[in-house]
């Protein structure tokens, strides 16, 4: 059939083209489930999952009641967290430690960590390739593992869990660890300086041989209010005994023949010396009085200087306590780190399953071999040369 060069094909003759490459079409689709059935054989894909969950307020009341006391706001999710401290080569480095250090009971897996004898992170890069980190809701992280073969990926996957929860903890408390010695280092240094404070206390009192600096103020404001009373009493003493006196020279004079004038005399004498020995004593008084205030005076210097100590040891006191609130809340905190991360679910070697399935593979190769086939054949016919009237 010749064609001129603007004859346009139709639908029929376009079905007519493909239906007579049926044969090849065929080739192409047994082709393609041969390659499928070799590969679902000789080269299988074991998926294996596994399942650890980081608690959070949102999902454990723990965390949620030391949120309450403790009042920590966290900015990153702990799940994300966790997922990005186990995609450290760290990490991978000790998962291929533990399967070093570890006895494996079946061969296949001993024969895989010994094909990394002597070469560590060759086995961690290995693993790695391995095994990839998947974030859900709720704070669960799935762990997923493909492998040629079940056994292996199922062992990968539970060891990587249990590698991972002791990976986490021992990381996150060593970072609480860290800072219980920085706390406790301060305490310390913080009850040195109030021990010094103190001992500064008793050794300035010791000199000025001061017990108490209350009981030395309150004694010696004792002691002055008394010298002060004796004074004024003994000055009232002396006015009253004028005031006899005065009477008593009045009424001599008065009763110049009275008998009993050597008795009034007797009595101003006595009065006279009573006052005589009132002044001697307020005299006296007064000397203590002047030599107590001016001890006093001498005492506030010293006062000022324990008002100080006393001050500098409320200042480090209230240190101290904060110091002691900080270090019971990391306390709080490494007790729920402890119990933070748990595993949900580990892997069981009769559930991993070849995937994807050979039917789904014979599916697949099928729609590639014809995606693949058709488009073959559009493209040699369109680049086919086309006969012309004057070849025919």
């Amino acid at each position: 059939m010749a064609l001129k060069m603007n004859d346009e094909i139709s639908m029929y003759e376009i079905l007519q083209i493909f239906l007579s490459k049926w044969k090849f079409l065929l080739i192409l689709a047994l082709c393609c489930i041969l390659i499928a059935v070799v590969r679902h054989k000789r080269f299988p894909t074991y998926p294996a999952q596994g399942k650890l969950l980081i608690k959070t307020s949102e999902n454990s009341q723990l965390r949620s009641f030391l949120d309450t006391i403790v009042g920590s706001q966290q900015n990153i999710n702990p799940a994300e967290r966790a997922i990005i401290l186990l995609e450290t080569n760290d990490f991978f480095l000790e998962l291929a430690d533990h399967f070093k250090t570890n006895k494996q009971e079946d061969s296949e897996i001993s024969n895989y960590i010994n094909s990394f004898k002597d070469n560590n992170q060759g086995l961690a890069s290995n693993l790695r390739s391995k095994l990839k980190f998947r974030l859900n809701k709720g704070g669960q992280i799935f762990f997923n593992v493909n492998s040629n073969r079940r056994i292996l990926s199922t062992t990968i996957v539970n060891q990587g869990l249990i590698v991972a929860k002791n990976y986490l903890t021992v990381r996150e408390m060593k970072e609480y660890n860290e800072a219980e010695l920085y706390f406790q280092s301060e305490i310390d240094h913080t009850l040195n300086n109030l021990n010094d404070l103190k001992h500064s206390s008793i050794q300035k009192m010791q000199q000025r041989n001061v017990i108490s600096l209350n009981e030395e103020k309150g004694e010696g404001t004792k002691y002055l209010s008394g010298l002060k009373k004796q004074i004024n009493d003994s000055q009232i003493k002396i006015s009253e005994n004028n005031s006899t006196i005065k009477k008593l020279k009045k009424k001599e004079r008065t009763d110049s023949k009275n008998q009993s004038k050597f008795g009034v005399k007797a009595r101003i004498m006595q009065l006279n010396d009573e006052n005589s020995a009132l002044r001697i004593k307020i005299s006296t008084s007064k000397r203590y009085l002047k030599k107590i205030s001016n001890q006093k005076l001498e005492l506030v210097p010293f006062e000022q200087e324990m008002e100080k100590i006393k001050a500098n040891y409320h200042f480090e006191f209230k240190i101290y306590e904060g110091l002691r609130d900080k270090l019971a809340k990391i306390g709080l905190q490494k007790t729920y780190i402890q119990n933070k991360i748990d595993i949900l679910e580990f892997e069981r070697l009769d559930r991993v399953r070849s995937r994807p399935g050979i039917l789904l593979l014979i599916l697949i190769a099928i729609m590639i071999s014809q995606v693949v086939g058709f488009t073959l054949i559009y493209l040699i016919e369109l680049f086919k040369p086309i006969k012309t009237q004057s070849q025919v």
